[in-house]
């Protein structure tokens, strides 16, 4: 009698079942990587136009040294931190395109896996970004603290 049970629930699972309440978490996964995606980019515009700001502290700076060997030391390190907040900010937003096509893909292959009823976790795409930002968060930090240092 129980194995009948069994078998009855099984044979209740027709592939024209609705599955829309999986299809419409599947949904909202991905605008939630895409929601990430669009700070990630805000984020690495910020990064990248650091330098406007850096510019400005250097002309501030500037006036206080007087001596000219100091101001060339202050525009040469002033330079290189500038070209490293861009390449900081552009690998943000390098980084916020690849994972939307990540997201993309998980989305598309969990529609796939829901209507045919084969569904795994794919635990591939967390580690890959959680690695990925925090590899990302070090370089950062590192960044700031290399600034710090310079401007003392």
């Amino acid at each position: 009698m129980l194995f009948d049970q069994c078998y009855d629930m099984v044979d209740d699972e027709k592939p024209g079942i609705d599955h829309s309440q999986q299809h419409l978490a599947n949904e909202r996964t991905f605008l939630a990587w895409v929601r990430t995606c669009i700070a990630l980019i805000g984020l690495g515009f910020i990064v990248a136009k650091f330098s406007f700001f850096m510019v400005e502290f250097r002309l501030l700076m500037q006036q206080e040294y007087s001596s000219e060997s100091n101001r060339q030391a202050l525009n040469n390190a002033q330079s290189q931190i500038d070209q490293v907040s861009y390449l900081i900010g552009t690998g943000i937003v390098i980084l916020a395109i690849v994972l939307i096509l990540f997201a993309l893909k998980n989305y598309l292959g969990t529609h796939k896996s829901i209507e045919t009823q084969l569904y795994s976790p794919n635990h591939g795409i967390i580690y890959t970004t959680t690695a990925t930002i925090v590899i990302l968060s070090l370089i950062v930090f590192m960044y700031l603290l290399y600034v710090l240092i310079v401007n003392l």
